[in-house]
């Protein structure tokens, strides 16, 4: 650990989710049909990281895990004002589900030395919110979930996290290294500028990191690692609902004593 923080954010090219449907017969998502765009919840991660990076002396890197064709989302990252970025891209993890994508996070997480892993809260590709921690379990670091706010603390090597509990709100501190869960919405993306976003988008190259250099174990990534699997599908169709409407709460108490409510 040095002076300066390492801020790495994780993000995610996926299907737009206003256009995506599911295959019946797999159970997948059919994405050919649908943009790719950038998670929406890790432009939240994005900002947070930007913000410490405002606070503190620290190098912010965006990481994606995918295939070249994943690049642009990199690009917009150093556009809104990410110092650097990385694609974790080998034919070894395709198709990886939640354990061996965030297995294969955490190397890249210590490849580059990181104080401070942030992600958004969910990918709305599968919304299982389970890569975050997944990175934190396999390298033995705290972790921040749901976090609102961030304060971090340079001088204690911590990093304070504003959550929302039942009733009112927490603080955790943690120290580093931590990975957090940022939550979808709780900040204002700053928009990129437009020197950034020419620089992004003629200038940069990001760095590709493959299983070999993290090193990692192939046998442990890609499909055949992944244990999650889809049992079964249906479509329901909506229920058509009576409506009836009351003129008082005295008719709204005997219509439900009526029908045994209360």
């Amino acid at each position: 650990m040095t002076d300066q923080w390492t801020v790495v954010v994780g993000i995610k090219q996926v299907p737009d989710e206003d256009d995506v449907t599911i295959d019946p017969d797999t159970g997948t998502l059919n994405r050919s049909g649908a943009d790719a765009i950038l998670n929406r919840p890790d432009r939240n991660a994005l900002e947070a990281a930007l913000e410490i990076k405002d606070q503190v002396d620290a190098n912010v890197i965006a990481v994606t895990m995918g295939p070249p064709q994943a690049t642009p989302v990199l690009e917009e990252a150093v556009a809104m004002g990410c110092d650097d970025a990385v694609l974790v891209t080998d034919r070894a993890f395709a198709g990886s589900d939640t354990w061996p994508t965030s297995l294969v996070l955490a190397a890249t997480a210590e490849y580059l030395d990181a104080d401070v892993v942030l992600a958004g809260e969910e990918t709305t590709d599968s919304s299982t919110g389970q890569v975050p921690p997944g990175i934190a379990a396999h390298n033995g670091w705290a972790q921040l979930t749901y976090a609102e706010e961030l304060e971090p603390k340079p001088v204690d090597e911590q990093i304070v996290a504003k959550r929302d509990v039942e009733g009112g709100h927490e603080y955790v501190a943690a120290d580093l290294p931590v990975v957090i869960a940022f939550a979808y919405g709780e900040n204002e993306p700053r928009p990129a500028g437009l020197h950034r976003k020419i620089y992004a988008e003629t200038e940069f190259e990001p760095e590709q990191v493959t299983a070999e250099e993290l090193p990692i174990d192939t046998d442990r990534v890609g499909l055949a690692a992944s244990p999650t699997q889809v049992g079964g599908m249906e479509t329901v169709d909506p229920v058509e609902r009576e409506q009836e409407r009351l003129d008082s709460p005295e008719e709204l108490l005997e219509t439900l004593a009526e029908e045994g409510v209360v």
